[in-house]
């Protein structure tokens, strides 16, 4: 296995120990909506949300690595 797939690892057990431990209720505000919820729910949804939004950058980047790195014709001359 690799650093990195070890590192995940004991970064995803760690936020896993940390969500449920934290299990009394929270309230969540938005605007004008307010949530009760308990905090285990709103750790690991932050989380989800976070991992998504880290994921649809670095999907975006990847994308603009290819376009830059292929030299267009008109650039030959």
């Amino acid at each position: 296995m690799s650093a990195k797939f070890i590192g995940i690892i004991v970064l995803l057990v760690v936020m896993v120990i940390f969500a449920i431990q934290n299990t009394q209720s929270v309230v969540i505000n938005f605007l004008f909506w307010g949530i009760k919820t308990s905090a285990v729910l709103s750790i690991l949804a932050s989380f989800m949300l976070g991992f998504l939004v880290g994921v649809l950058v670095l999907w975006a980047g990847s994308g603009r690595k290819k376009e830059k790195a292929s030299p267009s014709p008109a650039s030959k001359f």
